[in-house]
């Protein structure tokens, strides 16, 4: 758990403010590979290699789209993952401001 998410690997669950919210298996992987280290940046290409597996045939702006869509759903709890400009991406260890 962190801020208003709750994700449960066993159930391939996320819960944000106690509504279960639908995901595709790519966007849970996203998500529980962010959540899992709260503040700490990870590359598009490190976010390819958790998210899809190392020998994925993708461009890394295809993580772009899946956080795209990952945010969409989080709907007023999207700023809870900060793109790190010519980085990647982070979910924040705090509630943004």
């Amino acid at each position: 758990t962190v801020g208003p998410v709750t994700m449960d690997r066993a159930r391939h669950e996320m819960v944000v403010d106690d509504q279960a919210v639908q995901l595709t298996a790519t966007e849970f992987r996203l998500a529980w590979t962010l959540i899992s280290s709260p503040g700490n940046v990870f590359s598009r290409d490190q976010l390819v290699s958790h998210v899809m597996g190392a020998d994925a045939w993708i461009t890394e702006r295809t993580i772009d789209v899946h956080v795209r869509a990952l945010r969409r759903k989080l709907d007023v709890h999207a700023s809870w993952i900060e793109t790190v400009r010519q980085v990647g991406y982070r979910w924040r260890d705090r509630a943004p401001s």
